[in-house]
């Protein structure tokens, strides 16, 4: 049987069947309990867990004016100011998100310099920083910017892709994170920290309507489940609708619409203060009833009957060309894509004495990815993509930690990993054209297979160990060290199938594999060991109670693997890691009245051996080439300056600047069929500039209202979209606004508010392909238009 029938089948019935249970479970066990407890919660005493804010109280009165609150973040594996970490972090508190609209990271993007976060082909998340990323969603290649739930690894991007609706804090960690963090990321690090339940009750929920048919609920109610507060508890969930931005012309309706529900339920039990123990369990379910369907960027020429009638042709010129607009599409193949991930973890910290501590997260997580996907934007089969996934992956990370009275802090620790994932990848080509001498003729005409499968079964098993220790040497002065070893062992079977039967359509029939319908291809089998040492180094230095100056150096590192696209053990050969020796400088601080926060950096970083894909058409046989390999070397260096500042009462303004030189100094791909220098190209997702300024100024209305208005506005410079830097790709420089109006009732537990986002209505490309060599065509997936909603929230 197919995976699509599998995974909607028995099995797929089975595991949702059983995350479904679980849920409801955990859902009626906390209910129950919560009863009898929240009866004798004290209602006036509520406060907002880990020292959030309300909008009516993000500024707190002083001799000097308005202050900035303090975030503290986590970045160094434990508690400490933001302005007081050596490196370049941007932290979001739950108020700062509100402020940019952000229902998940791509609206926090802007706001950091140098950041990249988009959504992709189906759920993917697209994550660059300082010119680092992955633009491949399938799982044979590491992501080159991690993103973390809680110290939990998101493995792969479909699941990394999360909405913002239990979250006490973000973080973004810029720079290779090759010490502390478990899955070693050459371009950064992105963490999600959820809201944990304290000793009094805390209710939200909040109820939204939009454009395009939006709607949305999202709530959460945790607190303590018993007398004595050592048993507390968290329920959390949101619920979205709304339909597609772009319009089938030949189907009707819209494609890419949103259909989603997740959740988050956790238990906390805390006996004293020295133990520590959660559990939690959250996943998402995506049931759109349409896939996004790219926009063509270029002319394509289609052949409908290329064995009746091979003299036929059908020319589609640019999406734009036609319609006037990049929101009409004409894509056929884009029935569903459909996602479901869940999973648990455990946390348990135990304070051993005064100065140390004991960290334990274990976690296991499981995925499963339909997509069918119309990759030429046509009503006929030129390149039709059916992809089917299944994927778990376990983490186990122990860290202990010591902090003492001198300044001197240790973290030290094991990490594994294990992830099998098994990817059923398919493609329809019947109609695609073959040029050669100037002509162009069907592609199956010769001999090129009318469709084909694919299927890769990957095993990763990996383990750590790092140390982490920070030295006073007095005068204000540093010295952190750090250091990882990291081992990874990676197996990849691949097998694949040929069909030639024109009336067969992978993506419409869904046929067995290898059930003796089509051809076999070599079965091909792999298994590859990758290692590293990872050394950090930061001399930092206080110049007064409020600012410090540091510099480091750090190495980052990203394992090999094997290409998961391989037709025939030519191409089917391990590619190595990708490395970094990172170089960076700064100073951060703020005045003595707190009334303003600043950071500066430069960075300059060398990388080797960097994971490009490359896709072409073999110019003898017609075929399908896929090369992923080492292609290139580069060289990337920028500043980045940001502030935060209260001027006036009730008025606080945010802004950031990015500067990126980011140059291939080598890069070999294919062109024609043949490998080719392409090092004048430029590096993907990586505009020489951007910008970001917003403002948000509170007014008391009445005794009871508090009125509240933000704008803000980023600017995004040009930049390519995709590894060709293809003209017909490359995204041109835009300046985004968003604003908001709302009315927050006095005690913060009622607000009212009215927003829009990308108001100038500004079309983009967030991912693009160039597939010109093969089906013909270069596609691009476009991000969100003009958007508007009204939001009522309740606070407790």
């Amino acid at each position: 049987m197919p995976e699509r029938i599998v995974c909607h089948g028995a099995a797929g019935i089975a595991r949702g069947w059983a995350a479904g249970t679980f849920f409801a479970g955990t859902i009626w066990a906390l209910a129950m309990v919560w009863g009898s407890a929240s009866a004798r919660a004290d209602a006036g005493e509520g406060t907002q867990a880990g020292g959030t804010v309300t909008a009516g109280e993000q500024g707190k009165a002083s001799s000097d004016g308005w202050e900035i609150e303090e975030i503290v973040v986590t970045a160094r594996r434990r508690s400490e100011s933001v302005l007081k970490v050596p490196g370049s972090v941007s932290a979001f508190d739950e108020e700062m998100l509100r402020d940019l609209q952000a229902t998940d990271m791509r609206r926090v993007q802007f706001a950091v310099p140098n950041f990249y976060f988009e959504r992709g082909d189906s759920s993917n998340a697209v994550v660059y920083l300082r010119g680092i990323g992955q633009n491949d969603s399938l799982p044979f290649v590491e992501p080159g910017v991690a993103v973390y739930v809680d110290d939990v690894y998101m493995a792969r991007t479909q699941a990394a892709f999360l909405e913002l609706f239990d979250v006490e804090r973000i973080e973004v960690l810029r720079g290779p994170q090759g010490t502390l963090y478990g899955r070693n990321s050459p371009g950064g690090a992105v963490k999600l920290i959820t809201r944990q339940p304290g000793d009094t009750l805390e209710a939200h929920y909040e109820i939204g309507v939009g454009r395009f048919a939006l709607a949305t609920t999202s709530a959460r109610l945790m607190g303590p489940l018993n007398d004595t507060g050592s048993l507390k508890g968290k329920l959390a969930f949101t619920l979205t609708h709304r339909n597609g931005f772009s319009r089938n012309v030949v189907e009707g309706g819209h494609d890419g619409d949103t259909a989603l529900g997740a959740w988050r339920a956790q238990v906390v039990w805390e006996p004293n203060s020295d133990f520590r123990f959660s559990f939690t369990n959250d996943g998402k379910i995506e049931r759109p009833k349409r896939s996004l369907t790219p926009i063509r960027k270029t002319a394509l020429t289609v052949f409908p009957d290329p064995v009746g009638n091979p003299a036929q042709s059908i020319v589609f010129p640019p999406t734009e060309d036609r319609f006037g607009s990049p929101y009409v599409v004409e894509g056929t193949a884009n029935d569903f894509a459909d996602l479901t991930t869940y999973g648990f973890s455990i946390d348990l910290r135990w304070n051993l004495s005064a100065a140390w501590t004991l960290n334990w997260v274990v976690s296991h997580r499981e995925l499963d990815w339909d997509l069918l996907l119309d990759a030429d934007d046509t009503p006929f089969a030129d390149l039709d993509i059916p992809v089917f996934e299944h994927d778990r992956q376990t983490t186990n990370e122990v860290r202990m930690s010591y902090v003492g009275e001198s300044g001197f802090t240790f973290t030290g620790g094991i990490y594994t990993f294990h992830d099998f994932d098994k990817v059923l990848a398919g493609f329809d080509d019947l109609n695609a054209p073959f040029s050669f001498g100037g002509f162009t003729i069907p592609i199956f005409t010769v001999g090129v297979p009318s469709s084909g499968y694919g299927e890769s079964r990957q095993r990763t098993d990996s383990f750590a160990v790092f140390a982490d220790a920070t030295m006073p040497l007095g005068s204000g002065t540093s010295l952190e060290l750090g250091l990882r070893y990291t081992y990874d062992e990676k197996r990849m079977r691949r097998r694949n199938e040929f069909f030639f039967n024109p009336n067969l359509f992978l993506s419409r029939d869904f046929p067995p594999f290898l059930s003796g319908l089509g051809f076999p291809g070599e079965d091909l089998r792999g298994k590859k060991d990758f290692d590293a040492f990872t050394p950090r180094i930061v001399l930092s230095h206080e110049l007064n109670d409020n600012s410090i100056v540091y510099a480091s150096v750090s190495r980052g590192f990203k394992s090999g693997g094997f290409p998961g696209r391989a037709f025939d053990s030519i191409g089917f050969k391990p590619f190595a890691p990708e490395r970094v020796w990172a170089f960076e400088g700064g100073i951060k601080g703020q005045t003595a009245n707190r009334q303003l926060t600043y950071s500066a950096a430069y960075f300059y970083n060398r990388y080797r051996d960097l994971q490009l894909n490359g896709f072409g058409q073999d110019p003898n046989t017609g075929r399908f080439v896929s090369l992923f390999t080492n292609a290139a070397q580069a060289r990337i260096q920028g500043v980045e300056v940001s502030f935060a500042a209260k001027p006036l009462e009730g008025l606080s303004l945010e802004g950031s600047a990015g500067f990126l030189d980011a140059d291939y100094q080598k890069f070999f791909t294919l062109v024609s069929g043949a490998l080719t220098d392409v090092s004048d190209r430029r590096i993907p997702n990586s505009p020489k500039w951007t910008g970001f300024l917003g403002a948000t100024y509170e007014r008391p209305l009445t005794g009871d209202w508090v009125g509240v208005l933000h704008v803000d506005a980023a600017y995004r410079g040009d930049h390519a979209n995709e590894t060709t830097d293809s003209p017909n790709l490359a995204v041109k420089k835009v300046v985004f606004v968003s604003a908001y109006g709302a009315l927050v009732s006095s005690d913060g537990h009622w607000e009212l508010r009215a927003g829009v986002t990308n108001l100038t209505d500004k079309a983009r490309a967030v991912q693009s392909f160039n597939t010109s060599e093969f089906s013909g065509v270069e596609t691009a997936f476009m991000g969100p238009p003009r958007l508007y909603d009204v939001r009522l929230v309740y606070k407790y």
